[in-house]
């Protein structure tokens, strides 16, 4: 009788561990998708190197102190992390996944290729940082997730740079646009861009008949839809900043200076551009609301990233990070105020 209650009990414990580790391995591979209407970092952020990104009251970074690599921090700025070694850019982030573009050229260039595949391509990770999977091990760019779509510019040495889609499980590449535009969004299940090389219209791509269809003819660069209009930068008027109506009507010039970039404040109350005529370099923030334009710092700047409470940019020379409050103080500090001291 206790040899019978033995051998169902070591029966029983086989079987389980054959359950738990089956379940384990089914997890590991198994990919979580999101809702269609999931958004993986902002257009703003994507043209402005989608250094940060913003999900669950935490905000993922390419970490200028630390080589660029991946972090994470509370949205209240704190308890900063690193989540992996590479170094990041484009970073999006949904529920379960971070995507991001692996830029580790750095790392050893006197013995391997700026080309070589592991030191490129753009690649998913768990939020903890674990199983990480390669999206394209081609180097990439301008990388934006939207539902469980993935859009990005990719480099090929036959077919040169041109715009894939592929789903977050990599199962599906597809070369959508052969052109080097880049990703202004995704609505309606159709891919926003603007042409770079016959013109600088703004077209979209039906992504259920990949037909292209021009929407707005002109020159322009970065565009942004928010609201009822679309924000974008008139190459044809000495880089610009405009806005007009979704209609074309309405159109507004909002700042009379040439500018290098600019993003806008999730909110829709400020928008934050870099002034870069070589003669008064600054960054300025204009209120949406009131028209009413303020100086903020003069220098050579790059790169402005936004979050719900935080604005971030960079130093041209990459020589200091620095925030403020998006729609609050005008007080700039430096991003290695953050860090533990050493």
């Amino acid at each position: 009788m206790l040899k019978t209650v033995l051998r169902v009990l070591i029966a029983l414990i086989v079987l389980t561990l054959v359950g738990v580790v089956g379940l384990y391995f089914y997890n590991l591979n198994r990919t979580y998708y999101n809702k269609e209407d999931e958004i993986g970092n902002s257009t703003g952020n994507i043209y402005n190197g989608g250094l940060f990104c913003e999900q669950d009251n935490n905000i993922y970074f390419s970490n200028d102190y630390d080589s660029k690599k991946l972090y994470v921090m509370n949205s209240s700025l704190k308890n900063i992390k690193k989540v992996s070694d590479d170094k990041a850019a484009y970073i999006n982030v949904d529920e379960n996944y971070l995507y991001y573009v692996r830029i580790n050229d750095a790392k050893d260039t006197t013995k391997k290729s700026l080309m070589e595949l592991n030191n490129n391509g753009i690649y998913r990770i768990n939020q903890n940082g674990t199983h990480l999977k390669a999206i394209t091990g081609n180097p990439g760019a301008y990388l934006l997730l939207k539902g469980n779509n993935l859009y990005y510019q990719k480099y090929d040495a036959d077919t040169g740079l041109n715009i894939y889609s592929n789903k977050i499980d990599a199962s599906l590449e597809r070369l959508i646009v052969k052109e080097a535009v880049v990703p202004a969004g995704e609505i309606n299940n159709a891919l926003f861009y603007v042409g770079n090389a016959a013109d600088h219209n703004i077209s979209s791509l039906s992504l259920a008949s990949y037909v292209p269809h021009t929407i707005y003819e002109g020159s322009f660069l970065y565009p942004i839809f928010m609201g009822n209009y679309v924000y974008y930068i008139d190459i044809s008027d000495k880089n610009k900043i405009y806005r007009m109506a979704l209609d074309g009507s309405d159109l507004t010039k909002l700042v009379n200076k040439k500018c290098s970039t600019y993003n806008i404040t999730n909110s829709g109350t400020y928008l934050y551009y870099l002034i870069d005529d070589n003669k008064n370099n600054s960054i300025h923030r204009l209120n949406l609301q009131t028209m009413v334009d303020e100086f903020l710092q003069a220098g050579n700047f790059k790169q402005i990233n936004v979050t719900d409470n935080y604005v971030f940019f960079k130093d041209l020379d990459n020589t200091n990070t620095y925030f403020l409050e998006a729609d609050g103080s005008n007080v700039i500090s430096t991003f290695d105020t953050l860090l533990p001291k050493k």
